[in-house]
């Protein structure tokens, strides 16, 4: 073997690549995987503009559902609890679940406020019943009066809300000719007070056939032997206790009167008399 001469040596040294420094090695292996990540970030950017993330992911979904409807875990049966008012028909409708459809991919907190834009019904919940029902209970609006307004009647609930619907699920005013009459704009507000008031006396809250809000401040009762009872915006139950103990006491409601007034005087009232009564004096 040829030994290299003294000046092929140092030609040799002269021309070898001197080795990286330390930083390099690092900073290429940081520059490459941040490379990847701005790759893959662009990557995954447009896989979710695109839809395709979506896409893929609502089709996993749906396959795994399916499968879960054929192992059993389908709608077979409905329960309904609480239903009076409301249309079977309207009610399936609105609920939107059809028999078959797997039980696990019904969003139940939908159905449920669907069911709740009902005109009848005030609250709704649905469960699932594994394996294969789904049950729903309804509370139903409970009408508390009808309400006059511009020369027509409307319902109104305990909340003091008008139940108005289509002709579909609005139920004949003819089936609530026993409801007392509401008259006034504030009187829907105000009727769960007025209602509250009426029930501590509640044999003279049976003849109670009407009631006008006045003024924005206070009531005035319509009997039903056509006696108007005057109540006071100040202590109106005060003064509807007053009334009862006179009508229990005094047979006050069988005299021949039009108009008791309760405004003014506290524990006394203001009686007027009926003016058929009067025309019928002999002269």
């Amino acid at each position: 073997m040829r030994r290299m001469t003294l000046a092929a040596r140092r030609a040799r040294q002269f021309f070898r690549r001197p080795p990286p420094p330390r930083w390099f090695r690092p900073t290429l292996y940081a520059a490459g995987g941040a490379l990847g990540l701005l790759l893959g970030a662009s990557l995954g950017v447009w896989a979710t503009s695109s839809g395709l993330v979506a896409r893929t992911g609502q089709a996993l979904v749906a396959q795994a559902l399916a499968v879960t409807a054929k192992a059993g875990l389908a709608v077979g049966e409905v329960y309904v609890d609480g239903r009076v008012r409301t249309a079977s028909e309207e009610l399936r409708e609105r609920l939107g679940i059809a028999v078959g459809e797997p039980l696990l991919g019904i969003d139940t907190d939908a159905a449920r406020e669907r069911l709740e834009q009902l005109t009848w019904v005030e609250r709704a919940s649905v469960v699932r019943m594994l394996p294969d029902s789904l049950y729903i209970r309804l509370i139903e609006r409970q009408p508390l009066a009808l309400w006059q307004r511009d020369g027509r009647f409307t319902l109104i609930d305990r909340a003091g809300r008008v139940i108005e619907g289509g002709p579909d699920d609005a139920a004949p005013l003819d089936q609530f000719g026993h409801l007392r009459v509401l008259v006034g704009d504030g009187a829907p507000r105000e009727a769960a007070r007025l209602f509250a008031l009426l029930s501590t006396e509640p044999a003279l809250s049976e003849r109670v056939v009407a009631a006008t809000w006045v003024g924005d401040r206070r009531w005035s009762l319509h009997l039903d032997n056509e006696i108007d009872v005057l109540l006071p915006e100040q202590d109106p139950l005060g003064a509807w206790r007053l009334l009862a103990a006179k009508a229990r006491d005094e047979a006050l409601l069988d005299r021949a009167i039009s108009v008791i007034d309760l405004r003014f005087l506290p524990n006394r009232m203001r009686l007027r008399l009926d003016p058929s009564v009067l025309t019928d004096q002999p002269a």
